[in-house]
């Protein structure tokens, strides 16, 4: 089994004094949910600082950049997403936040709580990019197992597993061999594993890998619906419209760098406007207008210019002058930059930045 798949919700995990073997030791319940938070704790959800880690490869054992300086917050009850190329570091940086894959440097903090201490994954459930499970296992036997690791009491167990079943779409699946999964079934099956044990934090690497185009919808609203209960969602994907639709805000990785972070609203909130007026280039060479004006001239031709302000008070500086210089405008269109725009044009400047003799490992 991989460790990965093992929900990382429960059990906390102990030395034993007569072994010094790892042992499960028991978890608190509180309520019939196993991610009852610990008294007193507040802040953000998930706090990251200066995050770093790079790896051995190959005979001569170089040194690989993983990711570095990776630093970001997530409020609780909202959706962050890790928005990246594949081999941008999404993967390295979820596995270094569970403590799955050590960091070389940084400090992170869940809920919190130092991310190495077991007691700080309690309210945390977890999707891997690669689910792998017992194969010979029908669904509802392997939520059964999971549902014993996770110590949750008899008495909810089957209601649990049942929820979880019917959220994700597979309870006509449940009796069904793993073996026989298809990789949608199998990212779905994950899935009900990771809200088995009600976590309140959710970390989700490439959620909708596999999915069908209605299979990414449901679970679109399955994770909309959870946001709405107060969970806190952080997720990677390089798709970028499941993004725009679930995230409250972003983080861009570039080559293992976190290049920008956004607040989504900020893309309904902001504009740009294309103002095309009855004048040729050259015409507006000798006019008192503004001193930005030149950079942002669009192709024209010898009868009309097009001119891009990159905000409201731009606009309205054009269209005064225009005005005072008798310059007739033609039109004026707003265009909005939707989040794929800006994930080019970010990329495309760290690119042009980067060094060509780094090399990123997802």
């Amino acid at each position: 089994m991989s460790f990965q798949t093992v929900a990382t919700n429960k059990p906390e995990i102990q030395s034993s004094p007569a072994t010094g073997n790892a042992v499960a030791a028991s978890a608190t319940v509180t309520s019939g949910s196993i991610s009852a938070l610990p008294e007193g704790v507040t802040g953000d959800a998930l706090t990251v600082v200066d995050l770093c880690k790079s790896f051995r490869s190959g005979f001569l054992k170089r040194r690989i950049r993983g990711i570095e300086g990776v630093s970001f917050t997530v409020p609780r009850g909202s959706v962050f997403a890790l928005l990246g190329h594949n081999g941008a570091g999404k993967t390295t940086t979820i596995n270094c936040i569970l403590d799955l894959v050590h960091a070389d440097r940084g400090e992170v903090r869940i809920m919190g709580q130092e991310h190495k201490r077991c007691e700080s994954r309690a309210c945390v459930g977890y999707l891997p990019e690669r689910p792998y499970f017992f194969e010979h296992l029908t669904g509802q036997e392997l939520l059964e197992f999971y549902a014993a690791l996770l110590s949750l009491p008899k008495d909810i167990r089957v209601a649990r597993i049942t929820d979880v079943l019917q959220r994700t779409g597979m309870t006509e699946y449940a009796g069904r061999r793993l073996s026989k999964f298809s990789k949608g079934m199998l990212q779905r099956i994950g899935l009900a594993q990771t809200l088995l044990g009600d976590p309140d934090v959710l970390i989700l690497d490439e959620p909708m890998s596999g999915l069908d185009p209605m299979g990414r919808r449901e679970v679109r609203e399955l994770l909309l619906e959870l946001k709405n209960q107060g969970k806190t969602i952080i997720l990677s994907s390089h798709i970028v419209p499941d993004v725009e639709l679930l995230a409250d805000s972003v983080g861009i990785l570039c080559n293992g760098h976190l290049v920008e972070t956004r607040n989504l609203r900020e893309f309904n909130d902001s504009c740009s406007y294309l103002v095309q007026v009855a004048c040729g280039g050259g015409q507006l060479d000798g006019l008192h207008l503004p001193p930005w004006v030149q950079a942002k001239m669009q192709p024209g031709s010898a009868q009309q210019q097009c001119v891009e302000t990159d905000n409201v008070d731009q606009l309205r500086e054009l269209l005064a002058a225009c005005h005072a210089a008798d310059i007739p405008v033609q039109s004026v269109d707003t265009r909005r930059t939707g989040l794929e725009d800006f994930f080019m044009a970010v990329h495309a400047d760290s690119d042009n930045g980067a060094n060509n003799n780094s090399k990123v490992v997802s």
